[in-house]
C-alpha cells in the first residue's frame, strides 16, 4: 500500500524512461500493468555485459524496472488485441507510451480514441523532442540529445575531444520528470473529470537537469565554455579507485587539507574548476601523491569525516569489495 494505491496505470512504453516512470508510481503504491509485444519487451534481454540472459530468466535491468508490475502480451496491430487494450484503458487512470522518431516506428496512441473508452484517462507521451514543433520527427538517441543540450561540448579533456555522460542518463531523467507530470495531470483529471495529455520532451527534461549555461557564459566572456573534468574526480588509490566531488569552495578547501596540501586551497584561483584544468598536471601530481598511498576504505573514511563527497569506484575485481554489490 502507498499514497498512490488507488491509481491504475497501463504502461505501453518501451525503453528505460517509461519503465522508470511507472516504477516510481508503482513504488508509491500504484497498480501497473505492463503491455508488451508478443515477443516480449526488449529490455528483458538487455544486459550490461552484452551476454544475453538464459532463456528462462530476464536481465537485471528489466527485473529492477518491472518489480511489482503485472504483464500482458498484446499485438497492437491485431484488431482483437487492440480491443483488449481498450478494455484495459477503460479501467485505467493513466496510459504511458514512448513515441520514437526513427523510421518505421509505431505511431503514437490516439488520445481522442483513448478518451472515447475512458473520458478521465490521462495519456503520458514520452518522446525525444516533444510531439510538435520543427524537430518533432527528428531522429534521436541518447548521444544526440546530450549533444543538443550542450553536455558533450563541456565535458572531457580538450586534447581528447568531447565525451558524453554514460549510463543513459537522459532516459532516467526523462522518466523522473514524467512521473511528476503524470501526478499533476492525474490530480487535475480527478478534479475536473477530464483526462489530460502530457507531452514529455526528453530533451527539455535533460536541459532542466544538466544545463551548462553556454549562452550565459558567452554573454559574460564572449567565448564558449571550455572543456573540463572535475578535479578531483576519479582518482587512483593504493588498492583501486575512488571518486570525489568538490563542488563548493569549502569542499575543495577540506580536500586540500585531506591530501596535505593546504597551500592549494589558499590560492583562490583554484576555487574554480576551470582554473584547476589549466594546471591539471600539477594538481594531479599533488592529488595522486597522497591517494596512491592509501586504500580506498581509508580514503572514504577520512573524506566522509570531513564531509567531502566521496565513493568507491568499481573496476574489475575491485567491484566485489563494494558493500552493496
Amino acid at each position: 500500500m502507498g499514497v498512490l494505491s488507488d491509481l491504475r496505470v497501463l504502461d505501453a512504453s518501451s525503453g528505460i524512461a517509461g519503465a522508470y516512470c511507472t516504477k516510481l508510481l508503482r513504488d508509491a503504491g500504484a497498480e501497473v500493468l505492463k503491455v508488451e509485444p508478443p515477443e516480449g519487451d526488449p529490455l528483458r534481454r538487455r544486459t550490461a555485459s552484452g551476454i544475453p540472459p538464459s532463456a528462462d530468466e530476464d536481465g537485471a535491468l528489466f527485473r529492477f524496472l518491472g518489480a511489482g508490475k503485472s504483464s500482458v502480451a498484446l499485438d497492437r496491430a491485431s484488431l482483437r488485441d487492440k480491443t483488449t487494450l481498450f478494455e484495459y484503458v477503460a479501467e485505467a487512470d493513466l496510459v504511458v507510451e514512448s513515441v520514437a522518431t526513427l523510421p518505421g516506428s509505431s505511431p503514437p496512441l490516439d488520445f481522442d480514441e483513448l478518451r472515447g473508452a475512458n473520458p478521465r484517462v490521462c495519456l503520458l507521451s514520452i518522446s525525444p523532442w516533444g510531439l510538435d514543433g520543427p524537430w518533432a520527427r527528428r531522429p534521436a538517441n541518447e548521444w544526440s540529445l546530450q549533444a543538443a543540450a550542450g553536455i558533450t561540448a563541456r565535458r572531457g579533456l580538450p586534447e581528447r575531444g568531447p565525451v558524453g555522460v554514460g549510463g543513459q542518463i537522459g532516459e532516467w531523467v526523462a522518466g523522473t520528470y514524467a512521473s511528476f507530470g503524470a501526478i499533476v495531470a492525474l490530480l487535475d483529471a480527478r478534479a475536473s473529470g477530464t483526462g489530460r495529455h502530457i507531452d514529455l520532451s526528453a530533451f527539455e527534461a535533460l536541459l532542466q537537469c544538466a544545463t551548462q549555461y553556454h549562452d550565459m557564459n558567452g554573454q559574460f566572456f564572449d567565448r564558449p565554455l571550455p572543456q573540463y573534468i572535475d578535479t578531483p574526480s576519479i582518482e587512483p588509490a593504493r588498492d583501486g579507485w575512488v571518486g570525489f566531488a568538490t563542488v563548493t569552495a569549502q569542499q575543495w578547501t577540506d580536500f586540500c587539507a585531506l591530501i596535505g596540501c593546504p597551500e592549494l586551497a589558499e590560492d583562490s584561483r583554484y576555487h574554480h574548476t576551470d582554473n584547476r584544468m589549466k594546471d591539471l598536471t600539477f594538481i594531479h601530481e599533488k592529488i595522486h601523491a597522497w591517494t596512491r598511498q592509501h586504500d580506498v576504505a581509508e580514503i572514504i573514511e577520512l573524506a566522509s569525516a570531513m564531509r567531502i563527497p566521496v565513493a568507491p569506484v568499481g573496476y574489475g575485481p575491485g567491484i566485489t569489495r563494494i558493500d552493496h554489490f
